[in-house]
């Protein structure tokens, strides 16, 4: 049974937003297949792919995020994983961009699936923001390090 919250003609749901829409951010090479997931190859410093948050209503609240996937890793060469949420607030002149929440150094030395949360998020969203995720991907020089990005999920309303 789903539990529901009325908030001024919108009913809050418990959901999993699933953002796969993943793109090549400003550094590093990141290819995308033609399963959707998003490929880092091997010799890359701090590859960034952003995944917009969409399919949000005012009034819910992101409480987790996680991201899921595949990462390659060999013996003393490790391939790192960094995921950030990311809140965009329209400004004078320029935006502001703030961090609500990240996961930070997913580090391996060998094959693993790749699938880390950030929880105890309680980021109520509103109007004139913008929400996204910021994945940075860091691979050693060697065939055998490199990452398979399936995709975002957030959390929402898991508190009514």
């Amino acid at each position: 049974m789903t539990r529901f919250k009325e908030v001024t003609g919108y009913a809050l749901e418990r959901k999993t937003i699933l953002c796969n829409e993943g793109r090549e951010a400003e550094t590093g090479t990141a290819v995308r297949l033609n399963n959707g997931s998003i490929f880092i190859d091997q010799s890359q410093t701090a590859t960034t792919v952003v995944y917009p948050v969409s399919g949000l209503h005012a009034g819910d609240i992101i409480n987790a995020f996680r991201i899921t996937g595949a990462i390659g890793a060999t013996g003393s060469n490790a391939t790192t994983v960094d995921a950030d949420l990311r809140k965009i607030t329209k400004g004078a002149g320029a935006l502001t961009d703030a961090s609500i929440g990240a996961i930070t150094q997913v580090s391996v030395t060998a094959d693993t699936a790749l699938d880390s949360a950030k929880a105890s998020l309680d980021e109520v969203v509103a109007t004139d923001y913008q929400y996204y995720v910021l994945v940075t991907v860091t691979t050693a020089a060697n065939a055998a390090n490199d990452a398979f990005i399936a995709g975002v999920e957030v959390d929402l309303n898991n508190n009514i």
